[in-house]
């Protein structure tokens, strides 16, 4: 039943965050809502797509470290936490406005980007818990959504 739901918490998580940072990131839009979930639902599907890069990757450093409760939190965070911070990039790339090079756009534009970066990847990893929790708490590694 999570797994199912899992989508939808996700999508949920991802366009509130996203409301926060059209928000707090001029200029206002008169179409705040739409734009929200719309980029919500971007960010889920960015999820998807990143999560064939996360099962690679996942994959190849579980055969080296192994697979158990520590090797699964480590690999978690030496993956997640790296896409995540991508993918949020990406997604800032769209909300921040302004021109910048490219260096600035991935490293954050300015302290409250990349707070609010840093914030997308919490959000991200507590949508996880409830997955999580339905698995037995064992962290799923390897592919599901991001």
């Amino acid at each position: 039943m999570v797994a199912l739901l899992y989508p939808a918490i996700k999508l949920l998580a991802y366009t509130l965050w996203c409301y926060l940072g059209l928000r707090n990131f001029p200029p206002p839009m008169n179409d705040l809502y739409s734009r929200s979930l719309l980029y919500g639902f971007l960010r889920l599907l960015m999820g998807l797509f990143f999560g064939v890069a996360i099962w690679l990757i996942s994959s190849l450093l579980i055969s080296h470290i192994g697979n158990g409760l520590p090797q699964n939190i480590l690999t978690y965070v030496l993956v997640y936490v790296p896409v995540r911070w991508i993918e949020w990039s990406i997604m800032a790339a769209l909300i921040v406005p302004g021109s910048f090079p490219f260096v600035r756009r991935i490293s954050g534009t300015s302290p409250r980007d990349r707070n609010w970066r840093l914030g997308g990847i919490a959000i991200s990893c507590l949508a996880d818990i409830p997955l999580i929790v339905s698995l037995g708490g064992v962290i799923p590694t390897g592919r599901f959504l991001c």
